[in-house]
């Protein structure tokens, strides 16, 4: 009796151990190996599952490039786009930037002979045609899109090295898909990081930038800037500066307000990753027990479907060394699962399903410690996402007010670290006010993403035109799994 009782514990732990080295199945692919690089999911071809985009360095020349996942396997479109390098980690962005309910992009970084920053729009099958958008050119930069002034289209965060040679961060206003540049005064950071998010959870978007600002020495600022009415104010966060590195917003405590990850290069020289906890607008360095790395990319992504947000980072740390890590979030402490990814630096992470299962999978690129460039995808096997229940929300109301309309749900309580995803439409059906990048009719997103309305169980959108509008929400969790939208409501602007 005490032998089985002793093989049971052994069992135990010899599962525990499996399930801790298995989690994630390296899938043999022909995409091209790149550093230098940032990568993207996005479902371009709208056939119902993510495509890779993908930007670097091969060893031999600058390459752009668009794979189509056709079942699982990874076929380049030859969309014919400038190829480009740059020395941060999100280069690259999708956006419907038409609300015509398909993936544009937008791409910066060196071409070899100049600094550029183009948006393509998408023709569909495979051809992206180049915009004639004023944005410049850019290096050392980051760009990523949100809604700052809450009228239904995507507007542009850039920073980097322009043409000019200065440092900038430049915020441009989608007015009706012409992306025109605002006068933000945001301080001009390169080889840095900039994010989107409603850290003070009034309902409308505020800025984070991090990087190197000095036109002589490499010095760093990190800057929380709040969103008044399009007017941005920097709250003196008092947060460690850092460059060559990655941040991303994210509720890892479930608490309702937005937490900040970040890691990369401080002004000592030392490499740092800092976890700061939103104390009612107040950031809090939790002292995390994560790799310090620089060189850096990281996102959130709940990996296990247990309902908090997982860490994922790559970069190169105080030893030396190139790693991708990958901690689990329990109750707010994150512990390492020693996931057998490959180590590397100088490139770009993100979670995607590629395969449609439930959970997410990993896309990785970067240089190892060898040198050479890699660009890997990880399949989650713990297969935890298949049993996942996913609902809309209910009791859909809309209070207009003038050319403002305050569109509310019924919070859903039953499901733990969800956001909400909001479309508009002049007909039923359509999606042509407010993009959801989703499909109106099964749900399925076109990116890799939290929802349009992030947290809220309320949304304000402005300034629109008369007429009548067909609207619903769906609800996407941490694993980005979206529910159906749910039943269309309608209001009127006079």
């Amino acid at each position: 009796m005490q032998h089985i009782k002793y093989f049971g514990w052994f069992a135990i732990l010899l599962m525990g151990l499996q399930s801790t080295h298995a989690q994630f199945k390296e899938v043999k692919t022909n995409i091209v190996n790149l550093k230098y690089s940032s990568v993207a999911w996005g479902d371009q071809d709208n056939d119902g599952d993510l495509d890779i985009f993908i930007m670097g360095w091969d060893g031999k020349a600058r390459k752009t490039l668009i794979y189509s996942n056709e079942n699982g396997q990874f076929e380049d479109i030859e969309a014919g786009l400038p190829g480009v390098n740059s020395v941060a980690s999100n280069n690259l962005a999708w956006a419907d930037l038409d609300n015509d309910n398909d993936l544009d992009l937008v791409v910066t970084g060196q071409d070899g002979s100049e600094r550029i920053a183009k948006m393509f729009s998408n023709e569909g099958s495979g051809y992206f045609k180049e915009m004639p958008q004023s944005l410049g050119g850019v290096y050392a930069s980051t760009v990523v899109w949100g809604d700052y002034d809450n009228d239904g289209d995507l507007d542009l965060l850039m920073a980097g090295h322009m043409k000019n040679q200065k440092r900038e961060t430049l915020v441009f206003r989608n007015d009706n898909g012409k992306l025109v540049r605002i006068d933000a005064k945001l301080q001009g950071i390169s080889r840095g990081t900039a994010a989107w998010g409603d850290y003070d959870n009034d309902g409308d978007l505020d800025i984070l930038v991090s990087g190197r600002y000095h036109p002589n020495k490499k010095l760093s600022k990190c800057i929380i800037y709040q969103n008044n009415n399009g007017v941005f104010t920097d709250i003196k966060a008092n947060l460690t500066g850092i460059s060559r590195g990655s941040s991303a917003w994210g509720d890892y405590d479930n608490d309702g307000d937005l937490d900040l990850l970040m890691s990369g290069l401080a002004n000592n020289g030392k490499r740092i990753t800092k976890l700061y906890k939103n104390n009612n607008g107040r950031f809090v360095d939790t002292r995390a027990n994560l790799i310090q790395v620089s060189r850096s990319s990281l996102a959130w992504g709940d990996y296990d479907n247990d309902g908090d947000l997982d860490i994922l980072i790559m970069g190169f740390d105080n030893a030396g060394e190139r790693v991708t890590k990958l901690y689990q979030n329990n109750n707010g402490s994150f512990k390492d699962v020693k996931a057998k990814l490959m180590g590397l630096c100088a490139g770009s992470v993100a979670w995607g399903d590629y395969d449609n299962d439930g959970d997410l999978d990993i896309l990785i690129s970067g240089e190892d410690n060898d040198f050479n460039q890699h660009t890997k995808i990880y399949q989650n096997t713990l297969n935890n996402g298949q049993t996942v229940k996913i609902h809309p929300p209910a009791n859909l109301q809309a209070d207009v007010k003038g050319k403002n309309v305050l569109l509310k749900w019924e919070k859903i309580k039953d499901l733990k670290g969800i956001t909400y995803n909001i479309r508009i439409g002049t007909a039923p059906g359509k999606n042509d006010r407010l993009s959801p990048m989703a499909d109106a009719q099964s749900g399925r997103r076109l990116v890799a993403d939290e929802g349009n309305a992030h947290h809220h169980d309320n949304w304000l959108i402005k300034n629109l035109p008369p007429g009548k509008y067909y609207w619903s929400v769906q609800t996407i969790n941490g694993a980005f799994k979206s529910s159906k939208f749910s039943e269309e409501k309608t209001f009127t602007v006079n």
